[in-house]
């Protein structure tokens, strides 16, 4: 079945889980991603909501008392390279992660047997051959398989789309109610407070500082969330979003400048005495 991938997450500061499942699977088996929760002190977390989004729908478990878990996909695998992202969430704290596996081939080809004689004897002889009749017998009953097939497989299909739907559906639900939870502790709404108790003449200028910090890690945030969707790993998403959050200190400088001269503290003469590092050169 392959090696075991370890992919350990970080979910907040108060606990991280830990993910173990097979990088190989042979068609037909299901796959099966078995996982564990402990706290920064390795000690069990339980009821933690575990969400898997397979390829052929989502499935949601909890970590049982010793803090792991096992969740097994509801359909067989078909061949192929697939990445299945994996939730983790408990006390309003949400991480996400990424794994990747293969669907390979059988190595053993099965031959399913049939109770028809006249089939059987052709396995046997090939070079009986059937009669123009049954021949058309035969073509018949092959699509009318084929037709049930197609049948059962649709229905299949829709009954994971709408497992799979409500799962977003109740995972968006949560996280919107823990957004609204904690609104009034915001970074948006902490600040704003804050600039209350500051001198009028100066709270403009601490705003606009705190909108240009805000934007940029917005900025930021969407070219995470777009590196992971493009299937890049934790890790690399992480890094681009430390070089799109990064500031220059002629960036910070400019845009203080600016924040001067609009709010009356300084005139663009003045502020253009100031050298690269911010400082005014001394007169020798």
């Amino acid at each position: 079945m392959g090696a075991l991938l370890v992919n350990p997450v970080w979910a907040e500061e108060d606990f991280t889980f830990s993910i173990n499942a097979p990088s190989k699977f042979e068609v037909s088996q299901f796959p099966v991603i078995h996982g564990k929760t402990i706290t920064l002190n390795n000690n069990p977390v339980s009821d933690v909501k575990i969400q898997v989004n397979f390829p052929s729908g989502a499935i949601t478990t909890l970590t049982n008392s010793t803090g792991q878990f096992s969740v097994t996909s509801p359909v067989s695998a078909d061949i192929g390279e697939y990445t299945i992202t994996v939730y983790a969430k408990k006390d309003n704290k949400v991480a996400n992660t990424q794994i990747t596996y293969q669907v390979t081939e059988n190595k053993l080809t099965i031959v399913k047997e049939t109770p028809n004689s006249l089939e059987e004897t052709l396995k046997t002889d090939k070079n009986i051959e059937l009669d123009p009749f049954s021949k058309m017998i035969k073509q018949l009953e092959e699509e009318k398989l084929q037709v049930e097939t197609r049948k059962i497989l649709v229905k299949e299909q829709q009954q994971v789309e709408e497992q799979r739907l409500l799962a977003e559906a109740d995972l968006q639900k949560d996280l919107k109610e823990a957004e609204k939870r904690n609104e009034f502790y915001s970074p948006r709404n902490a600040f704003y407070r804050f600039i209350q108790d500051v001198d009028s003449s100066v709270r403009g200028i601490f705003w606009q500082q705190f909108l240009f910090t805000e934007k940029i890690t917005k900025q930021a945030l969407e070219a995470k969330e777009n590196a992971l969707e493009e299937g890049k790993s934790t890790f690399e998403a992480t890094k681009i979003f430390q070089k799109e959050a990064a500031v220059t200190q002629k960036e910070v400088m400019d845009f203080n400048k600016n924040l001067n001269v609009n709010y009356g503290n300084a005139t663009s003469d003045i502020q253009e005495q100031f050298d690269e590092n911010g400082k005014l050169p001394r007169e020798e």
